[in-house]
């Protein structure tokens, strides 16, 4: 009898973690109506509160209109009592799921203080969450990477041993990712970003993913889009422009329209101009919030002056100069582009820069390198701000081609000229040079330059090269090079 209660609790058990996990996968598919009818299923009543204000979060961020975000401050509090004095006690987990999802909306309205107070909630109330639901251990990795991650001065006031954070954020990932876990399409997806943000190891992590999850069923809206962007940053064009048409054939479109803006940036890589300027039209059409618009202004501004329409131009550099506020590293990039460009239009060496990137992200490695090569020999009168912008360039054109050496020549070469406006692409190249020699496991110019990466990165007011050279500092600080006595051991 104890036996077969035993079996039956395990079966109930496992159905009711199924049904959660349904609910997870049609919200990262941004499948609202899904959503809602799992949460007729749950029986729980905390779970039902939960569910209700994990939609109210998804339909709030996307997109992030006023509707929406009236409507999530409405759940919210709402439902704030009940998390605290019902749900707290029994499943504080969920309440500190409730208070992140908070802090991340005020972060997308900049009101950092408010942001800052509910993140404090979150991790508080996430010390007493259950040690066997695998959204404690989801957050206690996520909130690991953040504070690796954070710069000075707010790394001096946080929790914890700073050196067994890294260490700490991949065992909490591994048991929240767990395949049996109702947590394993959201987490997955999650420690994906992280990988691909802050380590080396996003495409094993994907080929992971494809064995454990993929098989059973598609992924979800946002995973896919996910492999999409991994794709085109890899140089595997004709995979990328495959999985963004296929998302731009959803309804999911009209909630994230992202894809349209990275297609548009496929289709100038590749010289089909019309193509960029229809895709990013349609991006701007769908986008509620200022994320890529600034972006694709810039872009835009490029190819009008390519086209020889100079007021055409200067109306876009103009209006992708105007944003301001929570952006992505897209926008920053073009910005500073489009206030150098405004300045001083691409000259003749720009122009063939310019050209050879758009070689090397078609994977045409020897034509870009040809493209590059006038350049090379003329470098001694090249300003500063130029060569930076050469080697950079040789730099990529390397490491995409597999030339690792020749890379972290280029990346060294490009860190050590005097540079103004360019200044952003030696913390990158510091960056990347840093991921190379940590690829080739020489731990000490890894950190030298993942330590270089963080002040270049701080001077420029890069927070994304910043965080991502911190983290690749914490993963390294405490390696050492084998000794050979041990070996042998």
């Amino acid at each position: 009898m104890r036996s077969f209660l035993s079996g039956w609790l395990l079966i109930w058990s496992s159905g009711l973690w199924a049904q959660r996990a349904s609910f997870l996968y049609a919200l990262w598919d941004l499948d609202f109506e899904a959503a809602e009818r799992e949460i007729t299923f749950e029986w729980n009543g905390s779970y039902i509160t939960w569910d209700q204000h994990r939609l109210a979060f998804f339909r709030a961020v996307f997109p992030l209109g006023p509707a929406e975000r009236k409507a999530f401050w409405e759940a919210t509090q709402l439902y704030e009592r009940q998390f605290e004095r019902q749900i707290a006690p029994a499943l504080p987990e969920l309440v500190a799921d409730m208070y992140a999802q908070r802090a991340i909306v005020h972060a997308l309205e900049s009101e950092w203080a408010l942001a800052g107070y509910a993140a404090w909630q979150s991790w508080r109330y996430l010390q007493r969450g259950l040690a066997n639901d695998p959204l404690t251990a989801q957050w206690q990795g996520l909130w690991q990477v953040i504070f690796a991650t954070l710069p000075p001065p707010y790394s001096r006031w946080l929790p914890g041993k700073p050196s067994l954070r890294w260490e700490a954020a991949q065992t909490a990932f591994q048991k929240a990712t767990a395949p049996q876990s109702y947590t394993a399409w959201e987490s997955s997806l999650v420690y994906f970003f992280v990988l691909r943000n802050f380590d080396t190891l996003a495409g094993a992590w994907i080929d992971t993913c494809r064995v454990r999850l993929f098989q059973g069923a598609p992924p979800p809206y946002l995973w896919r889009f996910a492999l999409g962007l991994y794709a085109f940053e890899e140089g595997q064009l004709s995979q990328a422009e495959s999985l963004f048409q296929e998302l731009t054939c959803k309804p999911q479109i009209a909630r994230f329209p992202y894809p349209y803006y990275w297609l548009g940036k496929l289709y100038l890589y590749r010289g089909e101009r019309q193509k960029a300027r229809q895709m990013w039209q349609a991006f701007v059409q769908r986008q509620t919030q200022p994320f890529g618009l600034a972006a694709q202004y810039g872009w835009r501004g490029y190819l009008a002056w390519m086209e020889g329409d100079t007021a055409e131009a200067q109306r876009y550099w103009q209006t992708a100069v105007s944003y301001s506020g929570l952006l992505w590293e897209e926008d920053l990039l073009a910005q500073a582009l489009a206030r150098q460009w405004l300045h001083q239009p691409p000259d003749s060496v720009e122009k063939r820069l310019w050209a050879a990137r758009w070689l090397l992200h078609q994977g045409a490695y020897p034509e870009a390198q040809d493209t590059l090569e006038p350049l090379r020999v003329a470098a001694l009168r090249l300003s500063g701000d130029q060569r930076t912008a050469l080697y950079y360039t040789y730099g990529r054109l390397y490491h995409r081609w597999g030339k690792d050496d020749l890379a972290r020549f280029a990346y060294y070469q490009a860190t050590r000229q005097v540079a103004q406006a360019n200044r952003w692409m030696q913390a990158y190249a510091a960056l990347y040079l840093a991921q190379l020699y940590e690829r080739a496991r020489d731990w000490h110019p890894a950190r030298l330059y993942y330590t270089e990466a963080q002040k270049i990165g701080a001077a420029v007011g890069r927070t994304g090269v910043v965080q991502k050279a911190k983290a690749g500092y914490e993963r390294l600080k405490n390696k050492r090079y084998p000794v050979p006595g041990e070996v042998s051991r």
